[in-house]
């Protein structure tokens, strides 16, 4: 079939994922970033780069262009029927994946390249960066911004405010950051590897009370490519490794923290609710989730909204060792999440979906979950604003 003519109606797969040891990359362009990952997707997919008639990014810090996937799409010598940018913050790799399920199914396109990738730390000083989360971040220009909250200071002030009212403890926090740190010392592309303690979370310094330096996310230079296709695209012996996508769902509470319902319920859930409906299948069905974790909070109250773990009890939870991969139980961020596995500023959450993908297809080694069927990818835009689901499953 020539790929100007794609069919309608046929069945959307993720194909092949790509991505490089996140960290510091000194010495890249944004824009080799994009192409070096998007040759690592394609080279695992089977697929040649002028097969593809759609393309989708998010906007890099690092990079500014009014139409970046326009410009990508240039600089690697394609002119395909699609060259988008997506905003949808760390939302953006499920908006992304849905975007390509509706290309294909419209049969607008049969092959989409998704890229996410940033510098935040080599392409960006540190005084730009901020500037930039100051200018455009989750911030209300007249009820927050004169108040001069920092993106930590919001995330901590939901950590405040969970812990009044479960009584979560700074020792729960840090116990999220270990768990994810042991998962990030089997992964070979994740940024912080080295063991870490609960002593050595507490001897981290304050960064906003009662958060500390290790219960943030680092600025990682680096992100990730997938390649969804139609399922008779495939060449045989890839089909065995490709992903359908059972179920999205999205969510959206608010933008500015001030206009939250609540500081301790948010709508991860509702999400999660809707990609459940689509896919048929209940929470009992997933086996790993993959959970928006840029701080500590993040994870305790996300898991919380996503109804995974009853409200209050996801630090005891962690504490107790309850997703340590010879538990038994959930899997829970088998890469290293965010938090250790690294978030590339607007690429962040691409590495869950790609986790997702390896963890399916059994090729996570020493990191390998215990057997399952289903998934779950989250990602989260802003301070627990909206909210993006994905439920995978092997082909």
């Amino acid at each position: 079939m020539d790929k100007t003519s794609p069919v309608r109606g046929k069945e959307a797969v993720i194909a092949g994922v790509g991505e490089l040891p996140q960290g510091n990359k000194a010495g890249y362009s944004t824009m080799q970033l994009h192409a070096e990952l998007a040759e690592l997707a394609l080279r695992d997919a089977g697929i040649a780069v002028d097969r593809v008639d759609a393309i989708l990014t998010v906007a890099p810090r690092s990079d500014p262009y009014l139409i970046h996937g326009a410009a990508f799409a240039e600089f690697l010598g394609l002119a395909p029927a699609v060259a988008w940018t997506l905003e949808a913050g760390g939302a953006a790799p499920e908006a992304m994946l849905s975007v390509a399920r509706g290309l294909i199914n419209a049969g607008t396109a049969s092959t989409v390249l998704i890229v996410a990738a940033d510098l935040p730390s080599s392409g960006v000083s540190r005084n730009n960066y901020v500037n930039v989360l100051a200018e455009s971040g989750p911030v209300h220009p007249e009820l927050e911004k004169p108040y001069s909250p920092s993106v930590p200071a919001m995330f901590a002030t939901v950590a405040r405010a969970h812990m009044d009212e479960y009584g979560t403890t700074a020792e729960h926090l840090a116990a999220v950051a270990v768990h994810n740190r042991n998962a990030a010392g089997l992964h070979p592309n994740a940024h912080f590897r080295k063991p870490i303690s609960l002593t050595d979370h507490q001897e981290s310094r304050l960064i906003a009370d009662p958060l500390r330096l290790l219960d943030c996310a680092p600025v990682s230079d680096g992100g990730g490519a997938v390649v969804v296709c139609r399922d008779d695209a495939l060449a045989s012996a890839a089909r065995g490794r490709a992903v359908r996508i059972a179920g999205v769902g999205f969510s959206t509470g608010h933008l500015h923290l001030s206009a939250a319902g609540s500081l301790t319920a948010f709508k991860a859930g509702v999400a999660l609710d809707r990609a459940l409906v689509e896919a048929g299948r209940s929470r009992h069905d997933i086996g790993l989730a993959l959970v928006y974790d840029c701080y500590t909070i993040a994870m305790l109250q996300n898991l919380e909204d996503l109804g995974l773990v009853a409200r209050g009890q996801s630090g005891p939870a962690f504490l107790a060792g309850q997703f340590a991969p010879q538990s038994g139980a959930l899997a829970l961020n088998t890469h290293g999440g965010l938090l250790s596995h690294g978030h590339p500023a607007r690429a962040g959450g691409i590495g869950h979906l790609i986790e997702a993908v390896v963890q399916l297809r059994c090729e996570g080694g020493a990191r390998q979950a215990a057997p399952f069927r289903t998934a779950m990818v989250h990602g989260m835009g802003g301070v627990f604003a909206s909210h993006g689901v994905a439920l995978l499953e092997l082909l």
